[in-house]
């Protein structure tokens, strides 16, 4: 890392504090410290029940009333369901529920502190039946190590299923993680009460629950992707030109890969130095975003190249090879050449 960096004007914001809990139900879950001081939200202590993928909220709902002294966060990335499920929580007047639309690998490993977690529920999770889409399974071996190192010891992963080959998938994963025992109690009657579940009970379908239950064999260690201080960035000695050839291109970058789309917007700044947007896509194992990387005349004679804080991005090993990418470009497209490499 550069002496430079230190100096760098360009901060990347500070997350905001938590919000009371007699605030929007709708969590601001990218504002948040990592991980989440979840005492704070929710200005209670209590059981911390995760649920991924809630759907309409009815069976969140029906939870929370039912255990006002626990906490719960629901996970989901459908905008639609979140509408529905936030409606029904201001509506039911619920005052233990937050809802976040996020994925469940970056919530629970950004916003969920080791063994702070006590039960994780996934009711009825896509199948995925094709065998070559299985790899797009929530409860892989990974998922179940990621959530072991989030629920206490005793904690319980909660499965409800009407699928058989997802059943006997997530059966063998949780067995290859060496972290769960299982357990096939009766169901508790709010699982088959969801809206799928009452779907496949009409059409005869049999409902499937299974619970892995946290054993004392210590997980891998995960931590949270970090928060920087200062952006990623590199800067490159010379004058960025009127323009540049710009194609496509994926590069492999530690585990996942970076993909430049378009060179999306050529600036001119107050004093007419040139400042470039290229929007970009970094995708690796249990994250996708959507990233824009500037490029800009800092000095007469220096162009930064830095990652935007637009959209909050998480800042993993990945997400800084979007700087290089852009940086690797223009070296080949320009006379510019590299000064110092902060990614």
């Amino acid at each position: 890392m550069s002496d430079r960096a230190s100096t760098h004007p360009d901060a990347a914001p500070a997350p905001e504090a938590a919000l009371p809990s007699h605030a929007s139900p709708l969590l601001a879950w990218r504002t948040l410290p990592f991980p989440a001081p979840w005492d704070a939200v929710f200005e209670q202590t209590g059981p911390l029940v995760v649920e991924v993928g809630f759907g309409d909220g009815r069976f969140t709902v029906r939870r929370a009333k039912a255990e006002p002294g626990s906490r719960f966060v629901g996970l989901e990335v459908s905008s639609g369901s979140l509408q529905r499920a936030l409606r029904r929580v201001k509506r039911e007047g619920v005052g233990n529920v937050r809802l976040a639309k996020t994925g469940a690998h970056v919530a629970l490993r950004q916003l969920f502190a080791p063994a702070s977690v006590d039960a994780l529920v996934v009711n009825f999770p896509c199948p995925w039946p094709k065998e070559r889409h299985a790899k797009h399974r929530l409860l892989q071996r990974s998922f179940f190590e990621l959530a072991g190192s989030r629920l206490r010891e005793g904690g319980e992963l909660r499965l409800a299923t009407d699928h058989p080959d997802y059943l006997g998938f997530a059966l063998a994963e949780g067995a290859a993680s060496g972290l769960y025992d299982t357990l096939r109690p009766p169901a508790p009657p709010d699982v088959f009460e969801t809206k799928y579940a009452l779907k496949w009970r009409e059409q005869g379908k049999p409902l499937h629950y299974v619970v892995f239950r946290r054993n004392a064999v210590p997980a891998p260690a995960i931590d949270p992707w970090e928060r920087p201080t200062i952006m990623p960035h590199a800067l490159l000695r010379g004058t960025l030109p009127a323009k540049a050839p710009f194609d496509k291109r994926v590069d492999r970058y530690a585990e996942g890969h970076v993909i430049l789309h378009e060179l999306a917007a050529v600036l001119g700044g107050e004093d007419g130095a040139g400042r470039w947007l290229v929007r970009a896509t970094v995708e690796e194992p249990d994250l996708r975003q959507q990233l824009l990387v500037l490029a800009q005349q800092r000095t007469p004679d220096e162009v930064i190249v830095r990652l935007e804080s637009f959209g909050d991005p998480l800042i993993t090993p990945t997400t800084r090879g979007c700087v290089h990418a852009v940086t690797e470009w223009l070296l080949a497209a320009t006379d510019l050449s590299v000064t110092a490499r902060n990614y």
